[in-house]
C-alpha cells in the first residue's frame, strides 16, 4: 500500500475526515429538523410528512457512517468501529420503529385523503416505505460489518514484546 493512504502517520488527514464523516450523519438530520419544528406529535399529516422528510435525508448518514467504518478498519480502531457498530444498531432499530409507526398512520391517514391526492399518497407512503426499509437492512449489515473483522486480518497483538517477535525484531536466526 503507499504512503499516501497511510493515516497512521497523518493525524492531520484524520482529523479531516472524522469532522467530514460526523458532518455527514449529523448536518442532513438538522436540516430535516428545522424544516419539521415545530413538533407536532399528536398531528398524523405531520408525523406523515416528517417520516417523509426523514427518509430523504438517510443516504449522508449511512455515506458518514461508512466513512467512519473504512477509517477503524484502516487505522484498526476497535473502539471505532464498535461505536460505529453500536450507532449503526440504534438507527437500524430507530428505523424498525419508525416503520410500523409509519405504516399505521398510513392507515389512518387513508382514510381521510381526497380522491384527488391518493394517488400522490400511495406514492409517497410507498416509497417511503421502500426507502426505509432500504436503509433498515443497510444499517443492520453495517451494524454486523462493524464488529466482525475482516478475513485475513491479524489480531492485534497484546504486548510489544509479540509484535517485535512476529516482525522478527528480537530473533536473528542463521545469520
Amino acid at each position: 500500500m503507499s504512503d499516501f493512504l497511510d493515516l497512521h502517520d497523518d493525524p492531520s488527514a484524520r482529523r479531516v475526515l472524522y469532522l467530514g464523516a460526523i458532518l455527514l450523519v449529523v448536518v442532513p438530520f438538522l436540516q430535516a429538523g428545522s424544516q419539521l419544528w415545530p413538533l407536532q406529535l399528536s398531528n398524523i399529516q405531520w408525523r406523515f410528512g416528517a417520516a417523509n422528510a426523514l427518509s430523504s435525508v438517510l443516504l449522508l448518514p449511512y455515506l458518514g457512517l461508512s466513512l467512519l467504518v473504512l477509517l477503524s478498519r484502516a487505522l484498526g480502531s476497535r473502539g471505532l468501529g464498535r461505536t460505529v457498530g453500536v450507532i449503526s444498531a440504534l438507527f437500524a432499530l430507530a428505523l424498525m420503529v419508525s416503520m410500523a409507526l409509519f405504516a399505521l398512520d398510513a392507515l389512518q391517514l387513508k382514510k381521510i385523503v381526497n380522491s384527488a391526492m391518493m394517488n400522490t399518497f400511495d406514492t409517497t407512503a410507498l416509497r417511503v416505505g421502500l426507502v426505509t426499509m432500504m436503509f433498515l437492512v443497510a444499517f443492520a449489515l453495517m451494524a454486523l460489518a462493524s464488529f466482525t473483522t475482516p478475513k485475513g486480518s491479524k489480531a492485534a497483538p497484546a504486548k510489544k514484546g509479540e509484535k517485535q517477535a512476529e516482525e522478527g525484531l528480537g530473533l536473528i536466526v542463521g545469520r
